[in-house]
C-alpha cells in the first residue's frame, strides 16, 4: 500500500513518471542494485532524473544488455540508474512518507496538501496517523492466516480485533460530517493514504457497509477518482481478494471465515442465503 500512496500523488500532480513493478520473491529488493538505492530494501523508492551534461565519447560502444528474464531486466534497469556517470545527478528519496513530502515540496503547482498551516498540520496528523490502520488490520490478517480456524486462541483473535474495531471506529469519528479528512471537497494526502489502508482491509474482506457507513462512502467516493482508477494495482484487477476479515453472513452466504455478526436472518437477497435443511419422515410400513 505504500508505494500505492506515491502513484497517486504522482496522477494527482499529473507528473510524468515511469513506474517498475517489482516483486517481493523476484531477490531484486536484495540485489547489490537496488540496495545502492535503499540500503533498507524496501519499497517504494523514488529516482528523479535531472539533465544530464552532454555525454563524451571516448570512442567506446556500449556493449548491448540481453535479459535472461524479468528479474534480470529490472535489476539491469535499476542498475543503469546507478552508473557512476549518473548517480550523481539523481535525487533519491525512500520512505513513503519522505517522498510525499518531497513531491509536495519540490512540485507545489498543483498541491496536495492544504496551504493554511493550521490545516497542513492536520492533514500531516491524519496522514502519519493513517498508517495505525494498516499497522493494525496487518497484524490480525497475519494471525489469521499462520493459524487454521481450530488453532486460533480465541483470546488472541478477539483482542486483535478489538484494535482493529477500535482504530475504524476512530476514522468513523474523523468523518463524522465531512466528506474528507481535512477539507469538505477536497482530498489531501492524507485521504490517499487513507483510502490506501482501507482498501487493502477491504480486499482481505472487511465489511464496511452497515458497519461504519462513513468509511463507507468515503471509500466509494475515492475509488470514482481518476488518480486511484489508473493506479489500482494490477494484480487486484485480475484476482479475487480473501475473507479473511469478513465475519457477516449478508454477502458471503455463510461461508465467512468468522464469527457471523448478523442478528437476523436472512438479511441477503433469498438467492444469497443458504436454504434451510430439508427434514425428512419415514411412513411407518
Amino acid at each position: 500500500m505504500l508505494p500505492w500512496r506515491i502513484l497517486i500523488a504522482l496522477e494527482e500532480k499529473k507528473l510524468p513518471y515511469r513506474s517498475v513493478c517489482v516483486s517481493f520473491s523476484s531477490g531484486v529488493l536484495k540485489s547489490a542494485f537496488f540496495r545502492a538505492l535503499n540500503p533498507r530494501m524496501r519499497i517504494p523508492v523514488l529516482v528523479e532524473p535531472v539533465e544530464l551534461p552532454p555525454r563524451s565519447d571516448n570512442g567506446k560502444k556500449e556493449e548491448p544488455l540481453d535479459p535472461k528474464s524479468k528479474v534480470a531486466e529490472a535489476a539491469m534497469g535499476i542498475s543503469r540508474l546507478m552508473t557512476q556517470t549518473t548517480s550523481q545527478y539523481r535525487t533519491i528519496v525512500y520512505e513513503s512518507g519522505a517522498i510525499l513530502e518531497y513531491l509536495e515540496k519540490k512540485y507545489p503547482e498543483a498541491p496536495c496538501m492544504p496551504e493554511s498551516p493550521a490545516l497542513y498540520a492536520v492533514a500531516q496528523s491524519r496522514l502519519h496517523e493513517a498508517n495505525e490502520i494498516l499497522s493494525v488490520v496487518g497484524d490480525l490478517v497475519v494471525y489469521l492466516r499462520r493459524f487454521p480456524q481450530e488453532k486460533r486462541n480465541p483470546a488472541i483473535v478477539n483482542a486483535k480485533w478489538a484494535s482493529v474495531e477500535n482504530e475504524l471506529s476512530l476514522w468513523e469519528s474523523y468523518l463524522d460530517g465531512h466528506q474528507f479528512l481535512v477539507d469538505p471537497e477536497v482530498p489531501y494526502l492524507c485521504d490517499f493514504t487513507l483510502f490506501t489502508n482501507v482498501a487493502y482491509a477491504v480486499r482481505c474482506g472487511l465489511q464496511l457497509d452497515g458497519l461504519y457507513p462513513r468509511l463507507a462512502m468515503f471509500y466509494v467516493r475515492l475509488c470514482a477518482r481518476a488518480s486511484i482508477e489508473t493506479t489500482w494495482p494490477p494484480h487486484w484487477r485480475t484476482t479475487f481478494g480473501s475473507k479473511v476479515l469478513t465475519k457477516t453472513c449478508c454477502y458471503c452466504g455463510g461461508r465467512a471465515d468468522q464469527p457471523c455478526v448478523c442478528k437476523q436472518r436472512p438479511l441477503a437477497p433469498p438467492n444469497m442465503v443458504p436454504p434451510p435443511p430439508v427434514r425428512t419422515t419415514q411412513q411407518p410400513s
